[in-house]
Order: C-alpha cells, then sequence, then structure tokens
C-alpha cells in the first residue's frame, strides 16, 4: 500500500465517517475488493471512525492462495460491525474484541501414525456368516462388530504443521484416513488405536488426550443434524458463547455473537429457527455455517479441524462457506485443517496449505502452488499442468490405485524441497519450545475443560432446556395424552360399588396406574432423550460444560412437566373412580404417581444411554416395564411368586408403589359379605383392611405398621429414579466415548452364502455379448426432445398438506417471538400457482451425455423428474417427444431407467441378488439375464463387489459410497434401457470416486448407446469433459430458463466461448469451465441469459432441429414384447415372497430381535407363573399368565415397523419404475412373513405352555397353538399398518403404544365388561385384545373345576361346614337381616332334587316382599316361614299372600298335584285349581315339617324354572336387580374344599352363559367367537395393509 493511501485511511479513521464504506462493503461481500479511489471520494476528510488494522489488508503472495492484481493496488476491507460495544479501547481507541491480540499458536505434527489393530471373530466365527442374523446382534444392538479385519496403518509417517489464521485443504482418496488425521489433531481418535509420533503446541509435545485441547481444538463434522431445531441461530451462537467464553460478561457475548454472525453472513437469518425435516428453518449452507461458528464462538478455540464440510452443498453455497470460514479465521486468529470432497479452484485458493493423502503415505504438504503442485505429482516432461483444476492434477495422479506408484510419490515427496522445509520449519518450532523444565502445556491451553462455575453451567443449560421444552410439540401432547387417559380411566372405572368386586375394581385401578405412569413416562422420554442426545454428544465433545450438571439441569427442568402430568391424572381420575376420599390419601396417591413419573423418565434416560439405537430401547423399554408389572404385586401376588425370581419384585418400583397405594386405600376400610353354608346357619364375614390386603399378600405388609411402610415405598420410588439417572449419567458417558466421533474402520463386508437363484455364470464362451433378437441394437431412440417445457405448482396445496407435527411446531415457534424461513425470492401468480420451469428447450441424444447444471434453486433437478414422469401434482405444459412423437407412458417405464440421489437399495441383499432380482422382475424370460448381468457388472467395474452385501450406509456397514453409487446405476442398466436419467451421480464422493462413476457411467453410455442426461453440481475438469452436451439453467422469479443447451466443443470452446462473450473476458486455461461458466451465470439475470443466448447459431441450430424431428416424426417400431407386462403376478409375486424371506432373515431387528424376546419373555413369563392350576389361585395365575403372555406378542410388535419404513423408500423407487405392483409386493410380504410367525409360535409355544402347566389335552393344546399362531400373525400385521400409515418409526410405534395400552385397558381383565359403564362397552367389543384374551382363557378354563380351600376362609365364621353342600355369598353391603331371608329362601331350592316341568313366572314383587317383611327367621323352619309369609289367609294373615297368589296364577297346577301325589300319595287333594292353590296352607299347616317341606318343595319347583341351576341363576339375577348386589351360590365337593368350575369363573367375566339344554353354564366361545373375530381383525388389517401399500409416498417429491 502506498504512504498515501495510508494516510487517507488514517484520516478517515480519525474522523469517523466509514458507515456508507460499510454498507457498501455489506453489499459486496468479503470477497469482493474496494479500490483506493473509491475510498478517496467516499470518505470526508477531518472527521473520525474507528478502524482495525485486521480491517485493512493488502493482497497476499501465493503461500496464501491469492493473486495480485495487475493493475492499480487495491485494498481488501472486511467486513466490520456497526453494532455499538462496551469493549474496552486500546491506546490508540480501537475497539478491541475478546478474539484480539491472541498470542500466536502453531499446531504442528511429526511422523504421525496410527495403527489400528485388527478383529478376530474367535469363537465367533459361525456368527459371521451374512446368512445367520445373529451375525449381526453385536453390532446391532450393542455396536461392537465381531466381523474380522485384519490390522491396517490408517496413518502413517504423516509430518507438517499450521499456524494461527492460516487453512490447510485436506484431500486424498480415503475418507477414513482424512478422517483419521482429523481426529488425530484434534484428540478424538479410537481408544483401540494405537497412536506413535508427536503432535506439539508451540513446539511442546501434548498428550494424545487432553480435555482441555479438546476444548482448544474443537472437531467440526459434515452433519448438521447435531443441532436443535427449536432454536433460533442467535440462541445457538449465544448458548455455545454462554459456555466457552470463561467470565465475559452479556454484553461482550453478544458483540461476539453479532460479530460471528455477520463474518459467517447470518445476521439476516439471526431469528430464524435452524430447523430440521419438520420445521422449515435456515437452508442447508447457512446450517453450515452454524455448525463452523457454534465451535469457532469458544475463545479457546485456537484450531478447527472440519470433515467433509462443503457434502451436499452447491457450488455457490460450498464458496461461500469457505470464504466465510476464511474471513472468520483471519479476523480470530484461528486456524483450521479442513477437508473437501471435490473443490474447485476458486475454493482451493482460499487455502493457505494443501496436505495430500494417500494409502502409503503422506504425499504433499505445503503452499497452494500449481507450479509446485505439478512437480510433485507430475512426471518432468508432463506439461499438462495448466490445463484442468488443480483438485483433478493432485489426485488423478496420486490416487491411481496402485500402491507402487503411490509409494512412488511419497518417495519423491520426500526428497524434494519443500519436504526439507517443512522439517527445518519443525526442527525451528522445537528449537523454539521452552526447556524442558519449563514446559507446561496447560500455559497454552485450559487448565480444565470447563471455564465456568458449575452454577452459572447449570443456569445456562436450565435455561436453554426451557426453551427446547416449552417449544417442542411433544410437550404438549403429554399434557394431551396425561388429561386423555385420566378421563378414560376415571370414567372407565366410575361405575364400582362398595364391595368385593369394587374393591377388586380398585385394586385394578391402582396397578394400572402404576404400570400406565411408568411406561408412558419412559416412552415419551426415550425418543425426545434420543433426538437430544446428538447435540449432548457433540457438546460434550468440544467440552462445552461438564456432563453432570448437564444431567442434573435435564432432570430438573424436565421435572415440572412431570409434576403436572401426575397432577393432571391425579385429580381427573382420583375421586371420579371413588377412591379413599381422605385429603391425605389423595396426596399420597399423588405423590406415588410423581414418584413413578420420575422413575419412568429415569428409566427413559438410562435406556437412551445403554442403547445404540432407539428401537432397541424401545423394546428394551416394553421388556423391562413387562418384567417390573409381573412382579409388582398384583398378578401374581408377592407370596405367588416362585422363589427364583422373586427377588425381582425388591428391585421394581412399581412393587413399593402398588404396596403403598394398596395401604393407603384399604388401610382401616372394610366392606361386608355375608356368607351362609347350607342349611346349618349364617355367618358374616368382613373383608377389607388386613384380610383384604392379606389376598395379595404384600411382601412388608406383616413387619413395620402401615404408615411406616407407606413412608418407606414411596421413598423407595424416588430411590430408583434416582439410581437410574446414577447408572444413566455413567452410561451416558461410555456410550458417548463409543459411539460419538469415532472414525468408521473398514472391514470385511458380509459375504453371500446363499443366492435367490442359481449362481451367476462365467462366460466361457467367448460369445458374452451375443443376445436374443429382443437384445440386439436396434436405432431407436435416436433423440428423446422437449419443447417449450414449463412446469407450475400450486401452493396453496402445498399449504393445505402441512403435516400436522410441522403446523404444531411452526406454531409454537411462533407464540415464542421467533420465525420459521420463509422463502422471499419465490414469486406467486395471482392464481396461486408457481413457475418452477419457464419454456425449456433442449435435445438429448442417442449415445450421449448431457450435463444439465444451473444456478441454485433453477430447477435442474425438476426439470428431469419433469422429463422422467416422476413429477405427478402441478401442471406441465409443453412437449416432450421421443423421435419426435408424443411420449407414451405405456412404453416409458420400459425404455427409461431413473436413478437418484440418494442411493436408495436394500441394505441385506447383495449386489448380485439386487441386479438379479430387478432382471428377473423387469426383462421378459426370452432375454439371457445371466448374460445381461454380467455385461453390466463388467460396465460398471462391479465384478469384486458382486457377492457382498449392500449394508447400511449410516451405520457404516457394506460397499463404500462409489460402489453404492455405480450398483444404483446399474439397477436401471439392467434393464436394458434406452434412457437413462442421473440426479447428482457424484452428490458425496470424492473427486476420484466420482470420476470413477462417471467413467463407468461413459462406458455405458457408449457401449449400449444411451441418451444419458444427469444433474451434476459442481463437476471437476475431468468429469466435465466426460459429456458431450451441457444444459445450463438460470433462476428467475418465474422459473428456470435455459441459458445454454448444445455441445460443449473441444476443450469445451463452444459453452466457454459463449459465456466468455457475455463476460467480455477470456477464461483462464487453469480454471475449471464448469466454474467459470456457473460463476457468470450466477451473477446475470436469468432472462437476460435466455435471451442472449437465443440470438446464437447455437440457438438456432438446437431450435431447427427441434422443429425437424418433430416434422420427420416417425413410428416406434413395434416393441410388444417392451409395451406388454414383463411378468404375471404371480411371477412378481413369487420373486417378492423369496426377497421378503431373506431380507427377514438377515435382518436382526427384524428376526433377531422377534425370537430371542419371545423366547426369553416366554421363558420368564412361564417361569413366574408355573405351578399347580387345580386350585382357584391356579386358574386365577393362568389367566394372568394369558395376560402377561399378550404383552410378550406385543414386544415385536415394535420391530416389525423397522423393515418396512427402511424399505419403504426401496417400494418407492422400484413401483414407480414398473419393477412390480404395490399388491405383489403387500402379497409377498404377507407370505414371506408366515415361516417367521410359525417359528415365533413354536418358539414361545415351547417355552411357555409347558412350563406354565397348561392343559394337555389334545384340543387344548391345538387351540393354543392356533391362536397363537393367529395372536403372532394379527399383532405383527398391525405393527407394519402402523408403519405404513404414518410417516417415520417414531411415530409408528407411538401410535402403536397408545393402541397397545387402550386395548389392553379395555381388554376385560383389568375390569370386567359388567363392571364397566354402559358407555365403555362398545370399546370392549371392538377390542382385538378381549377376543384373544377370552380365547385363550376359555380354553384353557373351561370344562375344567378348581378347588377352594375353605379351612383358611370359612372356618373364621366359627361354623360347622363339614356336612354342608352349598355356600352362599353375597358381595356388597347387605344387611345381615335381608341376607337371613335370602339364604333361607335359596336353601329352598338347594334342597330340592325334583326336577320340574313349570313355565316359571315373576318372583320379583314376591322375593322383596320377602326380604321387606323378615318372613324368614333362624327360630323357625323354613317350611314355617314360608307358610306363615305366603300362606295364611287368616290372622294373622301372611304379608305377602298377595304377591303368593299373584304368582300361582301362571304356575302349572297340574305339575304340583302330580308332584303332591308323587310325594305323600295318601294325603294329596283329589284336584287342584290355581283358585284353590291357597288353601293348601291349611293343608299343609296341619301336616308335619317333612310333609310340610314336601309341599313346600312342590309350590316352589312350580314357582320357579324346571331345573335347579336355572331355579338359582334365576334367583341370583333376580336377588341382584332387587338388592343389587351379587350373590355367589357355590358348591362344597366335600368338607373342605369348594368345587368352582370354571365356566363359573368365565361368567364372571362374562364369558360364559347358562343354557337350558345343557342344565348348566358353558363356554362355547371359543372357536366361532373368538378365532374367528381374531380372523376378521386379521383379514381387515391385511385389507387395510394393502390398501395402505398403494398411497405410500416417500422422497422429496
Amino acid at each position: 500500500m502506498s504512504a498515501s493511501d495510508t494516510d487517507i485511511l488514517h484520516d478517515a479513521c480519525i474522523n469517523g465517517k466509514l458507515e456508507v464504506i460499510r454498507n457498501q462493503i455489506e453489499e459486496v461481500g468479503d470477497s469482493e475488493m474496494i479500490a483506493t479511489n473509491d475510498l478517496k471520494e467516499a470518505i470526508p476528510q477531518g472527521e473520525s471512525a474507528v478502524i482495525s488494522e485486521d480491517e485493512i489488508k493488502q493482497p497476499n503472495d501465493g503461500d496464501s492462495g491469492a493473486q495480485k492484481s495487475e493493475g492499480d493496488e487495491e485494498i481488501a476491507v472486511k467486513k466490520v460491525t456497526t453494532q455499538e460495544s462496551d469493549k474496552k479501547n486500546d491506546t490508540h481507541g480501537r475497539t478491541l474484541s475478546i478474539f484480539d491480540n491472541r498470542d500466536p499458536y502453531t499446531l504442528s505434527f511429526e511422523n504421525l501414525t496410527v495403527h489400528v489393530p485388527g478383529v478376530k471373530s474367535g469363537c465367533c466365527n459361525c456368527l459371521s456368516k451374512a446368512d445367520n442374523p445373529f451375525g449381526y446382534l453385536l453390532q446391532e444392538y450393542g455396536g461392537v462388530s465381531v466381523q474380522e479385519r485384519d490390522p491396517f496403518y490408517a496413518l502413517d509417517g504423516i509430518s507438517g504443521y499450521l499456524k494461527s489464521g492460516e487453512l490447510c485443504l485436506v484431500l486424498g482418496g480415503s475418507d477414513q484416513s482424512k478422517s483419521t488425521l482429523l481426529r488425530a489433531l484434534s484428540g478424538r481418535l479410537n481408544e483401540s488405536d494405537d497412536v506413535s509420533g508427536t503432535i506439539l503446541l508451540n513446539g511442546i509435545p501434548m498428550p494424545r488426550s487432553d480435555r482441555g485441547w479438546r476444548k482448544t481444538c474443537p472437531y467440526v463434522s459434515s452433519s448438521d443434524a447435531t443441532h436443535s431445531a427449536v432454536l433460533t441461530v442467535r440462541e445457538t451462537f449465544t448458548f455455545a458463547a454462554e459456555c466457552t467464553m470463561g467470565s465475559s460478561s452479556g454484553d461482550v457475548i453478544k458483540d461476539e455473537v453479532d460479530q460471528m454472525m455477520s463474518r459467517l453472513g447470518l445476521s439476516h437469518v439471526a431469528d430464524t429457527v435452524v430447523g430440521d425435516e419438520n420445521l422449515r428453518g435456515i437452508s442447508g449452507g447457512q446450517k453450515r455455517r452454524v455448525t463452523f461458528g457454534e465451535m469457532m464462538l469458544n475463545e479457546s478455540c485456537r484450531f478447527m479441524c472440519c470433515e467433509n464440510i462443503t457434502d451436499g452443498l452447491s457450488s455457490a453455497d460450498s464458496l461461500s462457506l469457505i470464504e466465510n470460514i476464511n474471513s472468520a479465521c483471519k479476523k480470530y486468529r484461528t486456524a483450521a485443517m479442513i477437508s473437501l470432497l471435490q473443490p474447485s479452484d476458486e475454493m482451493i485458493e482460499i487455502f493457505d496449505k494443501l496436505l495430500v493423502l494417500t494409502s502409503q503415505g503422506l504425499a504433499y504438504f505445503g503452499p497452494v502452488d500449481r507450479e509446485k503442485l505439478a512437480e510433485a505429482f507430475l512426471q518432468e516432461q508432463a506439461g499438462d499442468h495448466h490445463i484442468g483444476s488443480i483438485c483433478d492434477l493432485v489426485l488423478k495422479h496420486s490416487l491411481s490405485g496402485s500402491a507402487e506408484e503411490e509409494s512412488a510419490l511419497v518417495k519423491k515427496y520426500v526428497s524434494s524441497e519443500i519436504y526439507k522445509q517443512t522439517v527445518v520449519e519443525l526442527a525451528q518450532l522445537r528449537a523454539n519450545a521452552p526447556p524442558a523444565p519449563d514446559r507446561d502445556i496447560h500455559k497454552l491451553i485450559p487448565n480444565d475443560h470447563v471455564t465456568k462455575s458449575s452454577w452459572y453451567q447449570f443456569t445456562v443449560i436450565s435455561a436453554r432446556r426451557i426453551k427446547l421444552i416449552c417449544r417442542n410439540a411433544v410437550t404438549w401432547t403429554r399434557i394431551i395424552i396425561a388429561i386423555v387417559f385420566g378421563v378414560i380411566i376415571g370414567s372407565l372405572f366410575s361405575a364400582l360399588g362398595e364391595s368385593i368386586a369394587g374393591a377388586l375394581g380398585r385394586t385394578g385401578f391402582i396397578f394400572l396406574n402404576c404400570f400406565l405412569v411408568l411406561m408412558l413416562s419412559a416412552a415419551v422420554t426415550i425418543p425426545s432423550s434420543f433426538r437430544e442426545r446428538v447435540t449432548l454428544f457433540k457438546h460434550r465433545s468440544a467440552e462445552f460444560y461438564d456432563g453432570r450438571i448437564a444431567y442434573l439441569a435435564q432432570l430438573v427442568t424436565d421435572a415440572p412437566l412431570s409434576l403436572f402430568e401426575a397432577i393432571l391424572l391425579s385429580c381427573i381420575s382420583y375421586f371420579w373412580v371413588g377412591m379413599n376420599q381422605n385429603a391425605g390419601a389423595f396426596f399420597y396417591f399423588m405423590g406415588t404417581l410423581i414418584a413413578l413419573e420420575f422413575a419412568g423418565q429415569a428409566l427413559g434416560r438410562l435406556l437412551c444411554a445403554v442403547c445404540n439405537k432407539q428401537v432397541t430401547a424401545n423394546a428394551m423399554s416394553s421388556v423391562v416395564i413387562l418384567i417390573f408389572g409381573t412382579v409388582g404385586g398384583f398378578m401374581p401376588p408377592y407370596g405367588g411368586i416362585v422363589p427364583l425370581l422373586r427377588w425381582l419384585s425388591w428391585i421394581t418400583p412399581v412393587s413399593y408403589a402398588f404396596e403403598g397405594l394398596m395401604l393407603n386405600q384399604f388401610s382401616g376400610t372394610s366392606f361386608d359379605s355375608v356368607a351362609t353354608v347350607g342349611a346349618e346357619g349364617i355367618g358374616e364375614l368382613s373383608l377389607g383392611d388386613n384380610p383384604w390386603l392379606s389376598v395379595y399378600n404384600l411382601p412388608r405388609n406383616k413387619t413395620l405398621s402401615h404408615e411406616a411402610i407407606r413412608i418407606w415405598d414411596i421413598f423407595m420410588v424416588f430411590f430408583f429414579a434416582i439410581i437410574y439417572d446414577l447408572l444413566g449419567y455413567y452410561y451416558i458417558e461410555r456410550t458417548r466415548a463409543l459411539l460419538h466421533n469415532q472414525t468408521r474402520r473398514p472391514q470385511s463386508t458380509v459375504k453371500n452364502s446363499f443366492s435367490m437363484s442359481a449362481p451367476l455364470r462365467q462366460d466361457t464362451s467367448g460369445q458374452g455379448d451375443k443376445q436374443d433378437t429382443h437384445t440386439q441394437e436396434t436405432d431407436w431412440p435416436q433423440c428423446l426432445t422437449i419443447r417449450d417445457l414449463s412446469y407450475k405448482v400450486s401452493l396453496k396445496s402445498k399449504t393445505r398438506k402441512l403435516k400436522p407435527v410441522q403446523f404444531v411446531r411452526r406454531k409454537l415457534v411462533m407464540l415464542a417471538g421467533k420465525e420459521s424461513s420463509k422463502d422471499t425470492s419465490e414469486k406467486m401468480h395471482e392464481d396461486g400457482t408457481l413457475t418452477l420451469l419457464h419454456k425449456v428447450n433442449a435435445r438429448f441424444c442417442r449415445g450421449r451425455m448431457t450435463a444439465l447444471m444451473g444456478t441454485s434453486g433453477a430447477g435442474k433437478t425438476t426439470l428431469m423428474d419433469v422429463i422422467a414422469g416422476y413429477k405427478t401434482g402441478g401442471v406441465i405444459l409443453g412437449d416432450i417427444l421421443i423421435d419426435g412423437c408424443p411420449k407414451d407412458p405405456n412404453v416409458w417405464k420400459k425404455i427409461s431407467g431413473y436413478a437418484e440421489q440418494n442411493d436408495i437399495l436394500n441394505p441385506y441383499l447383495t449386489v448380485i441378488e439386487t441386479l438379479r432380482f430387478t432382471a428377473n422382475c423387469r426383462l421378459p424370460r426370452n432375454v439371457d439375464k445371466h448374460e445381461t448381468i454380467r455385461k453390466i457388472l463388467k460396465l460398471m467395474n462391479l465384478d469384486e463387489w458382486k457377492d457382498y452385501v449392500v449394508g447400511r450406509e449410516i451405520e457404516g456397514e457394506g460397499l463404500p459410497k462409489h460402489a453404492r453409487k455405480r450398483l444404483t446405476i446399474a439397477i436401471q442398466l439392467v434393464i436394458q434401457p434406452k434412457i437413462l436419467f442421473l440426479d447428482e451421480p457424484t452428490t458425496g464422493l470424492g473427486t476420484n470416486a466420482a470420476s470413477l462413476v462417471i467413467s463407468a457411467v461413459r462406458s455405458a453410455t457408449d457401449v449400449l448407446g444411451l441418451i444419458t442426461v444427469a444433474t451434476i453440481h459442481q463437476p471437476s475438469k475431468l468429469i466435465w469433459d466426460t459429456f458431450d452436451d451441457i444444459l445450463l439453467l438460470g433462476r428467475s422469479n418465474l422459473g428456470g430458463r435455459a441459458a445454454y443447451m448444445g455441445e460443449s466443443g473441444q476443450n469445451s470452446e463452444n459453452v466457454l466461448n459463449h459465456f466468455a462473450s457475455i463476460k467480455g473476458e477470456t477464461p483462464s486455461t487453469k480454471g475449471n469451465p464448469a466454474d467459470f461458466c456457473l460463476g457468470v451465470l450466477d451473477k446475470m439475470d436469468a432472462a437476460e441469459a435466455e435471451e442472449i443466448f437465443q440470438e446464437t447459431s447455437i440457438w438456432k441450430d438446437l431450435s431447427g432441429k427441434i422443429d425437424m424431428d418433430h416434422e420427420d416424426r416417425k413410428d416406434p417400431p413395434p416393441l410388444d414384447s417392451v409395451t406388454k407386462s414383463v411378468n404375471n403376478p404371480f411371477r412378481e409375486f413369487l420373486l417378492l415372497t423369496v426377497r421378503h424371506m431373506i431380507v427377514q432373515w438377515r435382518n436382526p431387528s427384524y428376526c433377531l430381535m422377534r425370537i430371542i424376546s419371545s423366547m426369553v419373555m416366554s421363558l420368564y413369563v412361564g417361569l413366574l407363573f408355573s405351578g399347580d392350576k387345580s386350585s382357584l389361585n391356579g386358574a386365577v395365575f393362568s389367566i394372568g399368565a394369558i395376560f402377561f403372555l399378550v404383552f410378550v406378542l406385543v414386544v415385536p410388535m415394535q420391530a416389525a415397523v423397522v423393515p418396512l419404513v427402511e424399505d419403504r423408500a426401496v417400494l418407492y423407487r422400484e413401483t414407480v419404475s414398473g419393477t412390480y405392483s404395490r399388491f405383489s409386493y403387500g402379497l409377498g410380504q404377507l407370505v414371506a412373513d408366515q415361516p417367521f410367525h410359525l417359528l415365533n409360535t413354536i418358539i414361545m409355544f415351547l417355552f411357555f405352555y409347558f412350563l406354565v402347566g397348561f392343559r394337555l389335552e389334545g384340543e387344548q393344546v391345538g387351540y393354543f397353538m392356533l391362536m397363537l399362531y393367529l395372536a403372532n400373525w394379527v399383532i405383527q400385521s398391525l405393527g407394519q399398518l402402523f408403519a405404513l400409515v404414518t410417516p417415520n418409526e417414531e411415530s409408528a410405534n407411538g401410535l402403536g403404544g397408545l393402541s397397545v395400552i387402550l386395548s389392553v385397558i379395555l381388554m376385560g381383565f383389568l375390569i370386567s365388561v359388567s363392571m364397566m359403564p354402559d358407555g365403555w362397552v362398545w370399546a370392549y367389543w371392538v377390542n382385538l385384545f378381549h377376543y384373544m384374551l377370552q380365547g385363550f382363557v376359555t380354553n384353557e378354563v373351561a370344562n375344567n373345576s378348581y378347588q377352594i380351600d375353605l379351612s383358611g376362609i370359612v372356618n373364621e365364621l366359627g361354623y360347622n361346614v363339614a356336612n354342608s353342600t352349598h355356600i352362599v355369598a353375597f358381595d356388597g353391603n347387605i344387611d345381615s337381616v335381608v341376607a337371613n331371608q335370602v339364604s333361607s329362601f335359596m336353601s329352598l331350592v338347594v334342597n330340592d332334587d325334583v326336577v320340574g316341568v313349570n313355565e316359571g313366572g315373576d318372583l320379583d314383587d314376591l322375593i322383596r316382599c320377602t326380604i321387606d317383611s323378615e318372613c324368614f327367621t333362624e327360630d323357625k323352619p323354613p317350611a314355617t316361614s314360608f307358610i306363615q309369609c305366603y300362606m295364611n289367609p287368616i290372622f294373622p294373615k301372611s304379608p305377602c299372600i298377595d304377591e303368593f297368589q299373584a304368582v300361582l296364577e301362571n304356575v302349572n297346577v297340574t305339575a304340583i298335584l302330580q308332584c303332591l301325589r308323587d310325594a305323600d300319595p295318601d294325603n294329596a287333594p283329589n284336584e287342584l285349581t290355581n283358585s284353590t292353590l291357597g288353601d293348601l296352607g291349611k293343608i299343609i299347616a296341619e301336616e308335619d315339617t317333612r310333609s310340610q317341606l314336601e309341599t313346600i318343595l312342590c309350590l316352589m319347583k312350580a314357582l320357579l324354572p324346571p331345573d335347579k341351576i336355572d331355579a338359582i341363576m334365576r334367583l341370583v339375577a333376580i336377588i341382584k336387580d332387587v338388592l343389587g348386589v351379587l350373590m355367589i351360590f357355590i358348591e362344597i365337593c366335600d368338607g373342605s374344599h369348594i368345587c368352582l368350575y370354571g365356566e363359573v369363573i368365565l361368567w364372571f367375566f362374562g364369558w360364559a352363559t347358562f343354557d337350558p339344554n345343557e342344565g348348566g353354564l358353558i363356554a362355547p366361545y371359543k372357536w366361532w367367537y373368538c378365532m374367528g373375530s381374531v380372523a376378521i381383525f386379521l383379514g381387515t388389517i391385511e385389507v387395510l395393509k394393502l390398501f395402505a401399500v398403494r398411497f405410500i409416498v416417500w422422497t422429496k417429491r
């Protein structure tokens, strides 16, 4: 800079009038230069301003990658913030930042070597087979690979250095080697890796992993999915600054955040939420800058390691990101080492240094200088280093794939001058370091990884979490769920009386609350914890805060919502159900629910910490809570648990909560039940308090006082919550160390051991290219033409399709005063439509490759989708012609192939299986499919990968990225298309891998004569030269427009000359033509570019050819084999069935988890409920075992969601391309599931049925297995249906969980249908689980008898029951006098062994009169009481004579007369009529007791139905109607046991009925009713599945 220029700037600084210049600089951008003359004119003299020296910068030399201009010297003025600050000033009055005046730092590394040990499966060798799902067990659920891998060197002898303010670009062919280098330098290597060499800071060696160093050198991954979506950019930056800026004040933090946003170009979106897939936020490029800036705000940050940070961004966004990073690094004196995939020259020249890695070691470290790079990578005679991009120059020659050549490059670099200069620099750094005794690395890096106090961290983290909770839609969902379940449970149990049945129902209510609260709190915690876990891992890796403080803040901020949920549930349901009205009892109930909420959330956090995946945590949650429920004390009671498992009840919070709530409800409460033993007398038995509680054998009921036990129980529930959280904190840190920021190491990809058909045969005849007549090459079509193609969409329809989750989250963000992103650049027409494409004309020819490129948002992918027929909505205008003829949809799918940008592949098939399946589905039978596949494998260079399983890319498994991309393209080539569309085939690939893919496409285009069209963001020079034609689109407010369409020309002369004429300058021969063309197009209006192009000869030639094609159009040749269906539906069905079976067997999330969970849980439940089933406890245990068996069936339902969700994208791609029909897919899935249903049924049967001790009759065993098979089938199908109708796995599991909970509540076990309010009965009848439970229970209990030992029950009454035959019990608060009347009346029926033939009558009024008049007393025989009550017409007149006479009017007099003659022929009357029946009272009054009794019995059998049991049931029903209580009539088998038939138990649940023909209760429903209903449900669900499959839509479209 000249002296005059300096003086001008100095005067301007003094006079303070730089505001106008600053505004101009903000508009121009960081990369623009402002000439000195402009400054002279704009800055008045004599005024002052504040500007730092860093804001004035001269162009650097070649080492920094910048070029000096040949004209007048320019001054680069960086953007400065216009906001006021309270920062202190230096002696010159200059505004200072806390990042100013940093000491210079230099990071150096010498002979850095990382050796990765091998992995040997050892004894697990048998598990490493591809077709054994057990081989995936540890990796799937534990994150540990058991597959063999040889040891290797990830890095070998790497040396270099990086100084403050410098940027170093890392290039290389292996992503894992680049990643290893970055993680090694940032202290984040795998613990198992062996590291040698030295990493030094200012010449001082550092330990391998230091927490202070991790704070000084943060690591930035390529993923942006680690942000909290509902926080704004400013809030994200502010939190990072508050955590890392030491003792800085709030104003200083605010200023630094504003400056950082300004530096990164984020000021205009400061108050916009970051967003995610459900909440629209900032753009991808902006999100990437947020990821970078978040780490740079750390005041301790001196170096940054960034991995593939431009992956997925457009060229413009990538360049802008690197420029912003460079500006920020220079400003804050921070160094960055960045790895990129396909950088342009413009991006590379921003960097100060370049580091190139090969598989053999370091090939280059030095300045970004083309001459020096040519010396390092080219032969001496080579002279083409001025042609092409730097990336091509480096990687084309350094990564040839030959170890010898790469080794030669490494040796060449070691002998070069650049290497010697590096060695000298490293030696100088060591020499300048302090002496060994004075070295203290912690003088350079923070002594502590956390710079803030614990209280400050807690307040900052808590404030952030409160924002997250308030803006999270799940928060409000939880409140709604608490209200809904409170209403459901309260109303469902509202009809309970003060009786034994009511007590039983309230016991079920207590257990349901314990079980439900724990389950729901854990279920809602797991998804949110997994979402927040990635952000936590990122923050902890960067040492933002202490993990203990973060975990504590999470507990405290989650507590209010838990309290509120428990209070809502308690207040709504407690008093509605009629629980203990004492205030203390209510608050104890509420406190217990609060404790269970805490325990459930703590359990969810623990499972999130332990498990690798959410699906695993969901499954484990179901299993753990099922175990907690079974040993909670409800069913079986504590005393009924087998001793082997009894210890479990001492370590489950449900056990303590259930015990405490039982004591809270029933302590001091009683309810009367009067029992009558035959004719011996009547005794009262008062149940409640200890007698009722003793039924459940509470473990601590007899050891302490009830009050002490209640206190102990609620304390223990809180104690378990604390224990779970302590374990959760411990394991979350271990999980972070194992899973986060770990390098994915290559492993021996799983090979296939059995295939879907015969192996691919080798070409031994030398006629591999010979095909039948169908596959012979034809000259049709020659070209694909689009003419005036426009595309419009309706924005109103998009608004209507807004998902509920998106709507709720957007409204919550708005309520918080924030905003979601809005694309204000899109101009909508008055009719509510948006134009995406505007009159695009293009021509694609056979045997040629066309690159479809354009600026960001120009509509490249939209144009390809419209041409390919993938756009199903909107309005398409214009023509799409094949050789001049309109496109025929019936032919189009047969001749075109579309390779998606994302590699949508089935992860459990091998390469050869994937291609073979596509060929079998889409190629006619007369085509040699084996030969076609062999040819495609050769063209795409996939021979070496053909036997390898694809694997899941997101988990780092299976094929490398480039092989996946080639397989994606090969799937389209195997159908022998004429037209091939490729959407971003190089996305996510390095330069060499991208070149490999495009080279394979080039070969396929030439050999097969394809019309190939590919969208591409930013191709390298090598890739650009591969294409024949170029179609460039520009973005305008009225849609994308064609700015160029034609041949690129030799050395790209045509396209370069066209854009050079627009810009007015000659493009550099050193640069990439793609960068030049896109750069020109990006700076001009698309309409102007289109207008200029339409004035060229290229356009005129194109337009003429399009018109000629239309005029000379030729009809396509006969293609019967193309237009007709390749396969019939049955063949499609068979192919899909086989594929589904293979996929499911190899999928551990489906097959393995289902088998293991069924095996373990069936064994557990069987063992828990094992024992003698001849007693009443055995019957109850049988019902409980079946109830929990249903839960075991539900656990794998979550696993059924996984394969369908994973396969949804594959289904969409294959059905849209015409591979098969959706109906065939659904039917194949249905049939393929059957072997797994059968296997699961057999496993559950063997591990459960015999152990629990069920009946071994053939019918019972057969029915159980058949019903179990149907139950397995229907529950899995239900989970699959949820997966099909919901957008993602989390929604499917959530919907499934809620439906299961409601089904369990209403299935008739916790509360029988007879006790349900009328408003809920309908839910019982439409409940699938009710029919399964009823069928299983009926199969086991019906036609069986159970004994009850009377010694512990009836003998407490003080009566001798040795000679008794029956017992009559009343459930409810019935007066003893009333019970006397009914019991005595029943004794008459009991003693009547004669079957009558009467039609019966209405006894309601007679019985009511009998009870009210207290006719039957203990001191009179029943016959005397009968006469005095009913039959005495004179004084004293019988009180119920009128009611008795009313009943007699309808009796069968002939039957009574016959009965009297049979009983006493001598004294029986000769004739009898209804009118003279009353005279019998006079007759029997004069007879002896026996004659009286016989006469009365004849009258009784006339009054009652003809059968004894029927009579008893009739009386029971009448008494229940009259008294409102239930009378239980039980037969005594012998003197000490009650015989209770299974039908009586079923009748209690409403599952048995009385049959007069059978003479008793029967349960005929298990076959036609229960199993038939399950079959109907199953059929309905399967039909709905087939229907839902037809409407699956997956993709961005």
